[in-house]
């Protein structure tokens, strides 16, 4: 049988310093007015002794009620000094901070209020980083200050298609698991290459990645196009690398091709207003995909860019590309293709899935 604890005797100065604020501010200049006109009413009525008496209460009264004032003022300094630190806390980034004020009167209501609303602001910030890793920071800010806007953008942009070449050979005699591990580390060396470049990824489909220069925010067709060929180059050094990692613990190395095209598409969200995915859609998406599939029956030719890509490379860049024939590229010594710091072989006009008429298409040796 447990024994009850005696209730504990409140201290005056706590029941004080919970009362309401309003009652802690009024009662003492209640008293303060009261005690001299008690006095003052005295020593009108002549009676000598009582006035003085009065009166000396009245100055004890007045010092005790000063000091009683000086020390309610200093607790609520220090209470309101506490909730500007945290606010200022606030204001620099810091959401997980919380104001202990157990006191029920106004002030403690404020600061019960301030912590739910940190914790609410905490709660929201979470889920934004959530969110943020499903969709491009770039592409986030355009949709926040242009709006939700289903009917897109066209633009001119620079489309780069990367997919894994005999990718169901590679997963069999793979479970599942280890297919995820497998897709997760391919993507996050493309996405790290992709973005370090300024593109924005606009689709994961199985083995592929569709990723797009030049969109949300529009740039010149030169600044594109370089910026699509040179993550390219960065994509074919890093999945070596991977490759080379993989082959340490026993994974079969990988090879992928890659299709760059130039065009205008149209960018947007597509889906419905409760799901959907910011992406680009149009032929120049529908070329680059072909063009990476052209990589599989061209040996040793890992990218394959159209004329428009080409093309719109600045002169500078130009410059420092060597330009051969498929034939001349065949008769070339190893000698002669190192000597180059990049070459672009002119495969001419090919036939492409999906199109009326031949493309005119360049492929850069693996």
């Amino acid at each position: 049988m447990t024994s009850q604890q005696p209730n504990r005797k409140p201290n005056p100065l706590e029941l004080l310093s919970n009362s309401a604020l309003k009652f802690r501010i009024i009662i003492p200049f209640v008293i303060l007015i009261f005690i001299p006109m008690v006095a003052l009413t005295s020593f009108v009525a002549n009676t000598e002794q009582s006035s003085l008496v009065l009166l000396l209460i009245s100055v004890l009264a007045l010092l005790a009620v000063v000091g009683l004032g000086l020390l309610l003022a200093r607790q609520l300094t220090r209470r309101i000094e506490r909730i500007i630190d945290a606010a200022e806390q606030v204001a620099q980034g810091n959401l997980r901070v919380r104001i202990n004020d157990n006191h029920h009167d106004e002030i403690g209501q404020l600061a019960q209020v301030f912590n739910q609303m940190t914790k609410n602001l905490e709660h929201l910030n979470d889920s934004r980083d959530l969110l943020s890793r499903t969709m491009s920071p770039a592409v986030r800010q355009s949709l926040l200050r242009r709006g939700l806007d289903f009917r897109g953008i066209t633009q001119e942009v620079s489309i780069l298609f990367v997919d894994i070449k005999e990718f169901t050979a590679i997963t069999e005699g793979h479970n599942a698991e280890q297919v995820v591990f497998f897709l997760n580390d391919y993507y996050t060396t493309i996405a790290n290459q992709i973005h370090g470049s300024g593109g924005i990824i606009g689709k994961y489909g199985g083995d592929s990645i569709l990723a797009y220069f030049g969109a949300p925010d529009p740039e010149p067709a030169p600044k594109s196009a370089k910026s699509a060929l040179l993550s390219a180059l960065a994509l074919r050094e890093a999945i070596d690398e991977l490759s080379q990692r993989w082959m340490v613990l026993g994974l079969p190395p990988i090879g992928v091709g890659i299709g760059i095209s130039l065009g205008e598409v149209v960018a947007g969200p597509i889906g419905s207003k409760q799901q959907f995915e910011y992406t680009v859609i149009g032929d120049a998406v529908n070329l680059a995909s072909r063009l990476q599939g052209l990589t599989r029956n061209v040996p040793g030719f890992g990218i394959i860019i159209s004329s428009e890509v080409y093309q719109a490379l600045e002169d500078r860049m130009r410059d420092q590309i060597q330009i051969v024939d498929l034939q001349r590229y065949e008769a070339m010594s190893d000698r002669e293709r190192a000597r180059s710091l990049l070459q672009i072989v002119d495969f001419g006009e090919v036939l492409v899935k999906g199109k009326k008429g031949p493309v005119h298409v360049y492929g850069i040796p693996m």
